[in-house]
């Protein structure tokens, strides 16, 4: 709940005012929606109890005006909902690249450039998705079960009790498949992640891979990940093609128990046949209810993992410290560049680099050499700051580079 709060705080609060007018737009869409049943209703008693043909004519035009209506309102609320997701993508973008860019290299060490990648595209994506669609479905969906079981209570309480029935055991079934679906929806995000890192490593080493006539064993590799992400995508796709037919089902079994048990009551006089026509397509309304439940429980699952994996990005420690020194002006010839006693290893008992000293004078041009693995590069990231030297190591100009703010460095 923590980091949806802070999602709110930092994303979606500005646009608070967007989606008060979009839940405003989803109320006027299911009380246009639930109304039609009742429009129904009215025609078919009208015509059952021998009214003249105009009555049933001005119900129909008004069921009509209510699909005008609802074709009007539900446009607005998804321009309302959707327009805060894109925006919220856009934000959450721009301020991820921009703690990239804040991040020492050990956090690019930790975490592959595929991975970031995917971070970035797939999983900003899925947040756009939780800032919109999903956010659209949860309020719709809430409005549209609320509205409609309320209308049916309205009409015959103990009608709508047996409807109810079925529909608890597909709330179930969903409860089900909603538990499968998140560990399979997470799963296939990472695999997402270890495909991008497979491709983003094969086009970096292409060189090397024609050189040693290892194109095979990239291929195998691909493969390999492409492999797992189709099993992950056909167990998503395997519990989706029996998730729906198994709503539908219940569906169907509720209008046969309103026909069942309504049609007895229809004889017995207690319910006219518009109720029962209105029943019918009440039940239609809350198996789209359903259906819509379980895209919107996907899409938030996938918004939620997404947004996780995202945080842990903006969560990482950036560079930090109090920064003291200010970075001297250099002489025209450049900078004086002071060595003393660095020393670094990327594993605590495995020094890289021990003990080094020298200096370079402004303008002066030295040369370093030695075998592979012997810290070359390694210190040239010292020197770059690119990774994180010991203080008092590595001076320009008299300043100690550990004190310098990285952009002044």
């Amino acid at each position: 709940m923590n980091q949806l709060a802070q999602f709110w705080r930092d994303y979606l609060q500005r646009y608070a005012g967007w989606y008060l007018l979009g839940v405003a737009c989803l109320v006027a869409t299911n009380a246009l929606t639930v109304a039609i049943p009742g429009f129904v209703k009215e025609a078919i008693d009208a015509l059952s109890d021998g009214a003249p043909p105009s009555e049933a004519k001005q119900w129909a035009l008004a069921v009509v005006l209510a699909g005008v209506g609802i074709i009007i309102v539900r446009t607005l609320s998804r321009t309302l909902f959707f327009n805060p997701g894109r925006a919220v993508e856009f934000r959450v973008k721009n301020a991820l690249f921009q703690h990239l860019l804040a991040l020492p290299r050990t956090f690019f060490d930790a975490l592959s450039a595929g991975e970031i990648i995917s971070r970035g595209t797939n999983d900003t994506n899925a947040v756009r998705s939780l800032a919109g669609f999903a956010t659209l479905q949860l309020f719709n969906v809430v409005l549209m079960l609320a509205l409609t079981l309320g209308k049916m209570s309205a009409l015959d309480p103990s009608l709508t009790l047996y409807c109810a029935l079925p529909l608890v055991v597909a709330l179930l079934v969903l409860r089900v498949a909603v538990r499968a679906m998140f560990g399979w929806t997470k799963a296939a995000q990472v695999e997402i992640a270890t495909l991008s890192s497979r491709i983003l490593e094969s086009y970096q080493s292409i060189g090397m891979l024609r050189a040693y006539g290892a194109l095979d064993g990239a291929y195998a590799r691909f493969d390999e990940a492409n492999e797992e992400l189709l099993r992950i995508g056909l167990a998503l796709t395997r519990i989706r093609a029996w998730l729906l037919p198994v709503i539908s089902v219940v569906g169907s079994l509720t209008l046969v128990l309103v026909l069942f048990v309504g049609g007895r009551r229809v004889i017995e006089g207690e319910l006219s046949v518009g109720d029962i026509a209105a029943f019918s397509v009440y039940i239609g309304i809350l198996v789209n209810g359903l259906i819509g439940l379980g895209w919107m429980v996907n899409a938030m699952q996938r918004g939620w993992i997404a947004l996780g994996r995202v945080n842990e990005v903006m969560d990482a420690e950036a560079y930090s410290g109090e920064y003291s020194a200010e970075l001297p002006e250099s002489s025209p010839k450049g900078p004086r560049i002071s060595v003393r006693g660095l020393s670094f290893g990327y594993d605590a008992d495995k020094m890289v680099l021990e003990d080094i000293n020298f200096e370079v004078a402004p303008g002066e041009v030295i040369g370093i050499f030695g075998l592979t693995g012997s810290g070359k590069s390694t210190l040239l990231s010292l020197l770059a700051r690119v990774r994180e030297p010991a203080p008092g190591t590595i001076e320009v100009d008299g300043a100690d580079i550990s004190q310098l703010a990285v952009k002044e460095h």
